[in-house]
């Protein structure tokens, strides 16, 4: 995506943009996953709606936002028990996984990022140490944690998704737009230490429900107003930190993360009891 009669912000002007996204996407995030019909349905649903039939998004845009809105829609079926809320649990992992590879096909394809594409397929085969399971006994609202074996495998996974995620982003878009997403990947993380006195219904457990919020959240309004985040938040400074995280060094040293963090939370998996998957039944 290119950038149309940037503007150069001041510093301050730019972080307080920026501060103020960030706690405001983490906020709705926060409150759709605990409130998937209360919360999820004004915050998410229906501006996604507004946004495909009144913003004119491109294809890939459009075919995005789509996806995100439908399992959007899903999660209320899911909590309205209209089927096992369980089910629509082990279809995100599958679609966690789904997600991934589309990304990394696009960074090994087409802009031919080979040492990201790596990560991407690392992280893909990293899902099987993430559980989902839909919280029954949770003290208010309805919703679901993925969590590894034990925490640090959880930690990990967060920590390779938003470093693999974010090279992508600047790869597909222009430094405006990476600026934004450093905002989406800090949300869910964000969510998860404001979630953290719940103990064990709330933390890194919640990072996937929160990333998937946050995600179509900065979805609508970054197609809703996408010139007013190419101007606003363009940096010098910031384009400058970009490029240098494009090069050549800089990506083999994430990908060598990436993968050994995947690889220490496969084997701390399988030392802690292996892979824990079963099928749930449609219907409760």
């Amino acid at each position: 995506m290119k950038r149309e009669n940037p503007v150069n912000c001041g510093r301050a002007d730019i972080l307080i943009k920026w501060i103020m996204f960030t706690a405001a996407i983490t906020g709705m995030a926060i409150i759709s996953a605990f409130y998937p019909i209360q919360g999820n349905v004004p915050l998410i649903v229906l501006p996604c709606i507004l946004v495909l039939l009144k913003a004119k998004p491109v294809f890939f845009e459009r075919l995005k936002l789509t996806t995100l809105l439908v399992m959007r829609i899903a999660i209320i079926f899911a909590a309205l028990k209209f089927f096992n809320p369980q089910v629509y649990v082990d279809f995100i992992m599958l679609a966690l996984i789904v997600n991934i590879l589309e990304a990394t096909f696009t960074d090994l394809l087409r802009y031919k990022k080979y040492f990201n594409a790596v990560s991407g397929f690392a992280l893909a085969i990293g899902v099987i140490t993430l559980r989902g399971l839909w919280q029954w006994n949770a003290p208010f609202g309805n919703y679901y944690l993925a969590e590894g074996v034990i925490p640090a495998v959880t930690i990990f996974y967060i920590i390779a998704y938003t470093i693999w995620n974010w090279i992508f982003v600047t790869n597909e878009f222009s430094d405006s737009v990476a600026l934004m997403h450093v905002g989406f990947l800090l949300a869910p993380i964000l969510g998860c230490i404001c979630t953290w006195q719940l103990g064990a219904f709330g933390g890194f457990g919640m990072w996937l429900l929160l990333r998937a919020n946050s995600l179509a959240i900065g979805g609508w309004m970054q197609i809703g107003a996408k010139n007013w985040f190419e101007r606003e938040y363009h940096s010098p400074r910031f384009e400058a930190f970009v490029n240098w995280t494009k090069q050549r060094k800089v990506q083999i040293a994430a990908m060598i993360l990436n993968v050994g963090l995947m690889v220490a939370a496969i084997v701390i998996t399988m030392m802690n009891g292996g892979i824990r998957f079963e099928f749930a039944p449609f219907f409760l």
